[in-house]
Parts: C-alpha cells; sequence; structure tokens
C-alpha cells in the first residue's frame, strides 16, 4: 500500500508535440492559399527589389572608387608621415628605387610608381601661371593610373627635356605641341630650381582643376633639377584586387615594419576620405528608402496574421479546451509566419540572383545622353550590378525578424481567449 502510494504520478501529455507542431503550422499555410501566396509574393518582392537595388548600387560605389583611384591618386599610397601631416617639398622618401623593389615582391602589389610632387612657376612667352610638377617614371605610371594614357593631342614624353601639360594649362598659356615651358622653383636645399621642356603633348584627365595646373616630366629631369637625388615624395600603389587593398596595405606595412618607422602606407579611402564620405551618405539614404520598403510589407504580414487569428478563433479555443497553452499556438503563429517568409525569401533571392547575374553579363544601357557624360568623368556606358554578402543578405534577415515582430502583435490576442467563448464564435 505504501508503494502505491509513494509511486509517481504520471500526467498525461497536453497540447501538440514539436513534430506535429511543425507539421501543423506548414499545413495551416495551405487552407488559404491565395492569403498565403500573396503575403510570400509581398516579402519575395521586397527581398527582390532591395538585392537588386543594392547590387547595382554597390557596383556603381565598385565604378565610383575604381574610378576615383586609377585617375591619379592610385589604390595605396606610401609617403613621409611628416609630409603627410605637412607637405613641405623637404619631406621626401629615401632610396626610392630600393624601397620600390621591395614594395613590388609584396603579395597583392601589381604596380609601384615613384613621384615627386612640387609646385612651381611655369611660363610661355609672356603668359605665367602655377602648376603642379609631377616628375614621373612613365612606364609604371601607366601601369598604375590612367591620366598618363589619355593625350589627346601629340604624344607622351620621350626625352629629359620633354614634359607633358594638361588641356587647361595649355589652353592659359596658348602653348601648342613644341612650345617651350620654363618652369621655376626652390630645391630641396633653398635653391633656385630652373629648367626648360618641350612641350610635346597635351593630357586631360577630365577633371578640370587637375587640368589646369598639371606639368609631368621624367623624373630622372624633376629630380636632377630640384636636388633630390635617389628621391621622391609619394610611392603610388596599384593592387591586383581593389576588393583586397585594405588586406595588401597591412601586408605593405609588415613589411616595410621598424625600418621604414617614418613611412606611412594609406589606403585609398585614408588618402580620398571625401569619396568614401559620399558613398557612406548614399547608403545611408539607400537604406532608408529600403526600410520603408520593408515596413509596408512588414505591416503586411501583420495585417495577414490579424486576419488569421480573428478567422481560427474555434479552433484557437478548440486547442485551449484540450490543454494546449497560449504560448505553444503563439508558437504555431510564429512557425507559420516564419514559413511564409521562407517561401518570399526563397523566390525573392531566386529572382534576383537570376536578374542580378544577367545584367552582370550584358550591363544596364545608360541612355545616349548619360553615356556622353560617362565618357566624360572616364566612367563606363553601362552600370554592372554587384552582387555580394553586403547586398543579399541585409533584406531577408531584416524581413526575417520583422516578420517574426508581427507574428507576435496579433498573437498576444490569443491569451486574453476563454475556450467557452471561443468555441461559441461563428
Amino acid at each position: 500500500m505504501s508503494e502505491a502510494l509513494t509511486a509517481p504520478v504520471v500526467r498525461p501529455k497536453t497540447g501538440l508535440q514539436t513534430p506535429l507542431v511543425v507539421a501543423v503550422a506548414w499545413r495551416n499555410l495551405w487552407r488559404n492559399r491565395r492569403r498565403t501566396w500573396l503575403t510570400a509574393g509581398s516579402i519575395a518582392f521586397a527581398i527582390f527589389l532591395v538585392v537588386l537595388a543594392q547590387s547595382f548600387q554597390y557596383g556603381a560605389y565598385g565604378a565610383m572608387i575604381e574610378n576615383a583611384t586609377t585617375l591619379l591618386s592610385g589604390h595605396a599610397q606610401v609617403q613621409n608621415q611628416r609630409y603627410i601631416d605637412n607637405d613641405r617639398f623637404e619631406y621626401t622618401i629615401d632610396d626610392v628605387t630600393e624601397l620600390v623593389r621591395v614594395l613590388e615582391d609584396v603579395g597583392g602589389v601589381a604596380s609601384v610608381a615613384p613621384r615627386v610632387e612640387a609646385f612651381a612657376l611655369v611660363s610661355a612667352d609672356e603668359r605665367s601661371f602655377g602648376a603642379q610638377i609631377l616628375g614621373v617614371e612613365l612606364a609604371r605610371e601607366q601601369q598604375t593610373v590612367r591620366v598618363f594614357t589619355d593625350v589627346v593631342e601629340g604624344r607622351m614624353f620621350a626625352g629629359d627635356d620633354e614634359a607633358v601639360v594638361g588641356t587647361g594649362l595649355a589652353r592659359n598659356l596658348e602653348l601648342e605641341i613644341g612650345g617651350e615651358l620654363v618652369v621655376l622653383g626652390t630645391a630641396k636645399q633653398g635653391g633656385v630650381a630652373a629648367f626648360v621642356f618641350d612641350v610635346v603633348g597635351i593630357v586631360s584627365s577630365g577633371v578640370a582643376e587637375l587640368d589646369r595646373v598639371l606639368v609631368a616630366a621624367p623624373l630622372s629631369a624633376v629630380q636632377a633639377g630640384y636636388d633630390l637625388g635617389d628621391e621622391a615624395h609619394t610611392l603610388v600603389i596599384r593592387t591586383t584586387d581593389l576588393d583586397d587593398s585594405a588586406e595588401t596595405v597591412a601586408a605593405i606595412r609588415g613589411r616595410l615594419g621598424d625600418r621604414y618607422e617614418n613611412l606611412a602606407v594609406r589606403n585609398w579611402n585614408e588618402v580620398m576620405p571625401d569619396v568614401e564620405q559620399a558613398i557612406e551618405i548614399d547608403k545611408l539614404g539607400g537604406q532608408l528608402f529600403y526600410g520603408i520598403i520593408m515596413v509596408v510589407v512588414a505591416f503586411s504580414v501583420v495585417n495577414t496574421l490579424i486576419m488569421t487569428v480573428f478567422e481560427r478563433v474555434r479552433e484557437f479555443g478548440m486547442l485551449l479546451a484540450i490543454g494546449m497553452r497560449p504560448g505553444r499556438i503563439q508558437g504555431l503563429l510564429q512557425l507559420e509566419s516564419f514559413f511564409m517568409w521562407v517561401l518570399g525569401a526563397v523566390l525573392g533571392l531566386l529572382l534576383a540572383t537570376i536578374v542580378v547575374g544577367w545584367f552582370g553579363s550584358v550591363g544596364l544601357y545608360l541612355g545616349e545622353d548619360l553615356e556622353e557624360y560617362a565618357a566624360q568623368l572616364h566612367m563606363p556606358s553601362r552600370m554592372y550590378p554587384a552582387l555580394s554578402w553586403d547586398a543579399v543578405l541585409p533584406a531577408p534577415i531584416v524581413l526575417l525578424i520583422a516578420t517574426q515582430i508581427a507574428a507576435v502583435l496579433p498573437g498576444l490576442r490569443i491569451r486574453g481567449l476563454k475556450p467557452v467563448e471561443a468555441l461559441r464564435t461563428e
């Protein structure tokens, strides 16, 4: 008798078990197929639209960065830290020839171009203007940047007594091919740097401010004129992959180590922070627009689930009457919302991948007017999307969170249901 009294009481399990709840939730979706497909379709359309738009957006950013970096600045630069802080002419990099060889051995570096940068007074006949003098190694520059490949008249320099000028400066000085350009500046030790170049070419960068001041001449000639020896101000670097430029910059810093502690290695976004800031501002505007779309979709899911609750009051009352807890019913609604998200996400991502892949191969034509404008800025005439995790993941994740929150709101009504009253509902 005592053994019977002390035996554990086995209580019957109430409610649906987890595998059955999942099966019921999936079955409930198809009780009203039209509503399910409309809700999943709205989720799919939102994901498709956001992924497609962001892919084009990131593609445009890539083209913008490539255009800005390959014009003159390169993907990365090495300079004397003091030259960055205060761009005085005497803050140079020593032993440039050896340093170029060191950098070319770093993985991810495609080319390195040493450059002397100086400001001087340039004259042609009776006209004089301030100009930026660039001493460059032509072959290396043409591998690294594109400004020295756009000769609109004449040719690039070949000898130490030859130079090319920007279109704006040539116009202001009334210079023609074969004209003589006199350069007066200050050498490193404070003496006068004076030399004469024969103008053999006129180049156009597409940037008016640069074309009004640009004078490019052989590196050796400019180094000799300014008493620099084997020195330069900037080493311009092109990486094999712009997306991996940050890793390449880190590898360069590791290679330089303490031996070149006075040198600073900067990635393109540090050299041109205004480009990165413009991209971030544009991203913020896009995220606001995409957020509005996803909020609208989330409200459509809320509406669907509210209608579901009202239509299934008797069903929920029956489940409560047989012992199913309100939290379990709430979980059922969460699962139904999750399955609708899965349908929409799969459909939306599939369509987006197909469309982005197609546009990635053929591009989006900008039209004749924009094509001419893009050509002036050295931009491609077609837009190509860039499919990346940054473009693909945000929309599905945000909509997953939104749909789950949307399922909670109408589900709260279930906790106030009384089984007897719910079973009497028509």
